[in-house]
């Protein structure tokens, strides 16, 4: 080939590779892809401003880096779908991604509730791969990607109107408790009640209960510091939190969106922790100065609680999904 004829072959490869990657690259930025999301507490819930704060984070990166592609937009929580049908919404497409509890969806994946026994941090349980496990059953029994969970940072603890001395004072007591919590109260005696955490207060007040199971730093959303004249100690079962999103919607995203919403929702357990540590720190130390009195169990009381706690859940979890929960446990001795 002459040099006249190979300049012209190289102009035109050239023009051709030019229009080749012009024609990529405004295919990439016409895309578009819209997640639409729920919380399963309101806005202002100190564990849904952890979750918006790294859609937050996620939205900007992607506006640095992919312009257009990506929008992660907010719909609300329980006022538009109620906090246990949300993913079941999920999975049927009517939402694409949710923050929720374990214990909100253990009605299509009972073995969820094994987290709350969990000696690992997130990260851990990934490590040892246990994520592995877990996103498999997720695609095949929620149709949801499993992008992470959060929330082994603290404990729910028991708050009463009136004190006990030991576990056997708990019998006939009438305790607000979320499905979780009710196999454990039953054990022990106490009649389990079931409401929505904004009802206790009025509840408290006329008698109806005697206390309640929640996380400590959620009980000033709801009001429930005042009428929470004890809390018990030790902590019962950790607070466990998940990221959710429709496997549809997740298999339509470019790799590159899938690797940044994984990226932040890494990045969101670390921090959600390390906030969750101070803010339950802060207040105790708050429940102290109002008045609050913290009733620490005698040694093999607090031994004996902790054992019907576990003993309690892990039987129930257990009769509705053996193999799987057996599963679970043995990646939690991986520890």
């Amino acid at each position: 080939m002459d040099r006249k004829k190979c300049m012209k072959f190289l102009v035109t490869l050239t023009i051709f590779a030019v229009v080749i990657t012009w024609s990529t690259t405004a295919t990439l930025a016409a895309k578009k892809y819209t997640i639409n999301t729920l919380t399963a507490w309101p806005k202002t819930a100190f564990e849904s401003e952890q979750f918006l704060k790294m859609a937050e984070l996620a939205q900007k990166e992607a506006e640095q880096k992919y312009p257009g592609q990506l929008k992660i937009v907010y719909k609300g929580a329980g006022e538009v779908i109620r906090n246990r049908e949300q993913v079941e919404a999920c999975r049927s497409g009517l939402i694409d991604m949710v923050f929720t509890a374990t214990s909100y969806y253990t009605s299509i994946m009972p073995e969820m509730d094994t987290f709350s026994l969990s000696p690992m941090r997130p990260w851990e349980e990934r490590a040892v791969g246990l994520y592995d496990y877990i996103e498999k059953l997720h695609n095949q029994k929620a149709n949801v990607h499993f992008l992470g969970r959060v929330g082994t940072g603290t404990f729910f603890y028991l708050f009463l109107a009136r004190p006990i001395k030991v576990v056997d004072d708990l019998r006939g007591m009438k305790v607000r408790s979320s499905p979780t919590n009710i196999p454990f109260l039953k054990l022990v005696g106490a009649e389990p009640v079931s409401m929505p955490p904004p009802d206790v207060y009025t509840a408290m007040e006329r008698g109806v209960v005697d206390g309640f199971i929640l996380p400590p730093h959620t009980i000033r959303d709801f009001g429930l510091v005042k009428p929470s004249k004890y809390m018990v100690q030790p902590g019962i079962y950790k607070a466990c939190q998940t990221v959710l999103i429709n496997l549809d919607v997740w298999n339509r995203l470019p790799g590159h969106l899938q690797e940044l919403l994984a990226k932040h929702t890494k990045n969101m357990a670390r921090f959600a922790i390390s906030n969750i540590l101070k803010r339950v720190n802060s207040e105790f130390e708050a429940f102290k100065r109002e008045g609050m009195t913290f009733i620490d169990l005698p040694p093999k009381e607090a031994e004996k609680f902790k054992k019907l706690a576990w003993d309690a859940l892990s039987a129930t979890i257990r009769k509705k999904a053996p193999s799987e929960t057996e599963t679970i446990l043995k990646y939690f001795e991986k520890k």
